[in-house]
């Protein structure tokens, strides 16, 4: 069975989900944000090479100066034990758990499939850019994302 998605629309406001580090603190994607402008990648799995190919190719943009003021955030599906993974696997950044929340950004599952996506999210906390797929493939832009900060 699939679940319904709604990704937010250019524009709305960004949920606000609770995320877990890798020694098990918690917080919430707004306080990460901190008020400023974040690039936020979602991952199909903390295994998944192709999502932690994304994420490493984001943080390189963030420290090449691409990104400009734009705060990095990664997260994948599950635990301070997924996050510990993707982070060991990504060097140069933290990646963050949501437990089951990816669903509250609109990144369902389809036949059990995780959804993956890129978000730009401006510091008053709405959506500036999404990309988000089925397929890992097509969950990250970079000719896309960099239009979308040069805006």
């Amino acid at each position: 069975m699939s679940q319904s998605i709604a990704v937010p629309a250019v524009g709305s406001k960004m949920a606000n989900v609770r995320l877990t580090d890798p020694a098990g603190t918690t917080t919430d994607l707004d306080a990460l944000r901190a008020g400023e402008r974040a690039v936020v990648f979602f991952l199909r799995a903390s295994s998944c090479a192709i999502c932690l190919g994304h994420a490493k190719s984001i943080v390189a943009l963030a420290a090449d100066g691409s990104l400009g003021d734009a705060r990095v955030i990664l997260v994948t599906p599950g635990d301070a034990a997924q996050a510990q993974l993707a982070s060991s696997r990504v060097a140069g950044a933290t990646v963050w758990a949501s437990g089951d929340a990816h669903a509250e950004v609109g990144l369902g599952k389809f036949l059990a499939i995780q959804h993956s996506g890129t978000f730009l999210i401006a510091a008053d906390g709405s959506v500036l850019y999404t990309k988000t797929s089925t397929l890992p493939m097509a969950s990250f832009s970079k000719p896309e994302l960099l239009a979308a900060i040069a805006h």
